[in-house]
């Protein structure tokens, strides 16, 4: 068997190994990514502050002792931390993001966010800073931002000067909330992912959260429009999704066609070379054809794709803007009830007229049902109804599903959604 069969065989066996089988299946990962700004201006707070002043580095030193586990880039510079409940790491702008641990209750998942920003919140206020949860930095232009010294996203950077026109603006100026939801099987998985995949125009209209883009008004769906010009190799709808027979094989077979814009190990060849190295121009399947792949190169590989909806371990539902917490743990809810419900998962595919698992849409829909929305605002039909019938339809699913206290929290988000709504 060829290294590139052994590879192939192996990414496939770590998907099948996120899979929970009978074991409860109910746990939601959130993660929120952050602009760390002058409190007085909107203006960015670099990763260290010139001549001594107050840089987004440190703050995680101050919050060292929360969060005791240290993650530290190949040039020493501290870049995250970590605890049991959490990890915080920074995107590539010096945007702060909080990785909350799997937890059932929606409730946890807010005390975690509530402990840390209570934490972080209390001590940029002493240096005149504070955090923001937008979907687009509300002053700045993307370039005139710093990269921090972190060589993974030096190498992403150059690599998308050649692709779209967006990249450098994703890697900067944007921020987002994600939600990861786990799956019983490769069939749940598979269900799960076109269900959220078909919603993604939605949620993006119901978490759209940008104030401006580049320094000017945005239209609407602003981020996942950027999106759509990062690299669309990598990035937008996951080619093939509602074809029958999509699953982890041909999942596999998208990432291993594709670039892997870097990788984290030497050549076989030349095993006293650079373990961080770019290979730009060459195929995953080629790149990692001179030895098996270790567990940590399948992951490094993963995180170089950025589709709407990821599978890892568990599938990575990413459309939603940066959300404050008024509105966040409403999100996850509404994720929460629609997911872990197969009243509301049968609801959903019959309102897209699957039947018998057979979806109609095609590898153009997000596109064309997204610029729909930006163009027809709330009047806007896809897939048969109007936007304004898609959330109170989304509402009301996941009401049905969800527990009182967490209805409260959906309900929340319905309220912001309602005030803060981009769609005319």
């Amino acid at each position: 068997m060829s290294f590139e069969e052994e590879n192939r065989k192996a990414i496939c066996a770590y998907f099948a190994h996120g899979s929970k089988g009978n074991q409860p299946c109910e746990k939601l990962g959130v993660e929120v990514e952050h602009f760390v700004v002058d409190a007085a201006t909107n203006k960015a707070i670099p990763y260290v502050g010139e001549n001594g002043s107050f840089g987004v580095r440190d703050i995680l030193f101050y919050l060292r002792t929360f969060y005791p586990q240290e993650i530290k880039g190949l040039e020493g510079d501290l870049i995250g931390l970590a605890s049991e409940e959490a990890s915080l790491t920074l995107e590539p702008a010096a945007q702060l993001e909080i990785s909350i641990a799997p937890f059932c209750s929606i409730s946890d998942i807010v005390r975690v966010y509530t402990r840390f920003r209570d934490r972080v919140d209390a001590y940029a206020q002493q240096h005149y800073a504070k955090l923001v949860t937008l979907g687009y930095h509300p002053t700045e232009k993307a370039l005139n931002l710093s990269l921090i010294p972190k060589k993974r996203y030096h190498f992403m950077d150059e690599y998308f000067q050649s692709r779209g026109t967006h990249g450098e603006r994703m890697m900067r100026a944007s921020a987002s909330t994600q939600v990861s939801i786990d799956y019983r099987n490769e069939a749940d998985a598979v269900r799960k992912m076109r269900v959220a995949q078909a919603l993604v125009p939605m949620i993006a209209a119901l978490t759209d959260n940008v104030e401006r883009f580049e320094g000017e008004a945005p239209k609407p769906l602003s981020r996942l429009a950027m999106w759509r010009d990062v690299d669309n190799d990598r990035c937008g709808q996951i080619p093939g999704l509602f074809e029958k027979g999509f699953g982890f094989e041909a999942y596999t077979q998208w990432l291993l066609s594709t670039c892997p814009i870097f990788v984290t190990r030497s050549s076989a060849n030349d095993p006293d070379g650079p373990a961080l190295r770019s290979v730009s121009g060459i195929t995953a399947a080629d790149a990692y054809a001179d030895a098996p792949m270790s567990k940590a190169d399948i992951e490094h590989l993963l995180s170089m794709f950025w589709p709407d909806v990821r599978l890892k371990q568990f599938v990575e539902i990413r459309p939603a803007d940066a959300l404050p917490l008024e509105a966040m743990p409403g999100y996850a809810a509404l994720i929460k009830g629609i997911f872990y419900s197969e009243e509301a998962l049968s609801s959903v595919e019959h309102a897209f007229g699957v039947a018998d698992g057979t979806w109609s849409l095609t590898d153009t829909y997000t596109d064309e049902a997204a610029a729909t929305l930006r163009a027809q605002g709330k009047k806007a039909i896809i897939a048969g109804m109007s936007f304004l019938e898609w959330k109170a339809f989304l509402f009301d699913q996941a009401k049905k599903a969800l527990a009182q206290e967490e209805c409260a929290y959906l309900e929340a988000f319905e309220q912001w959604v309602e005030q803060k709504s981009v769609l005319q």
